[in-house]
């Protein structure tokens, strides 16, 4: 080869590395957002008015849910829009809440936009509504 196909060779690898590094770059800085966004004070009233939907009583002595912890393992873009998040119920992995938070386009507060549990959390749910 001559040295001309090497440099255009070189010069291909090091424009390859430069992109593939911009894009881990971009990765990283998008999941850091949506971990400060995930852990801030308005995620945690949306959280908790979630769980108090499932659990009046949640977040108290007489709930079924006594507290929940932020699956940080969990945290990825939504491809519609926003952040899918797991919320680890009562130090628990089987009871899990999935939530997913969006951004209210007209009011630019965060909301609910969906989500569920897991089969053991519905379970106990429904055992504390009939007072089993």
């Amino acid at each position: 080869m001559n040295k001309k196909m090497l440099l255009m060779i070189g010069m291909l690898i090091i424009v390859c590395l430069g992109i593939g590094g911009k894009m881990y770059m971009d990765k990283k800085r998008l999941q850091e957002d949506m971990i400060k966004i995930v852990k801030s004070n308005e995620a945690k009233e949306v959280f908790e008015q979630g769980l108090t939907n499932l659990d009046p009583k949640a977040l108290t002595s007489e709930g079924m849910i006594q507290s929940y912890e932020i699956d940080l393992k969990s945290i990825k873009h939504n491809p519609m829009g926003g952040i899918i998040v797991d919320l680890i119920i009562n130090d628990k992995p089987n009871l899990k809440v999935y939530e997913s938070l969006n951004k209210n386009n007209s009011s630019g507060k965060l909301e609910s936009s969906g989500g569920g549990n897991t089969f053991e959390l519905e379970e106990l749910l429904q055992e504390q509504e009939r007072g089993d």
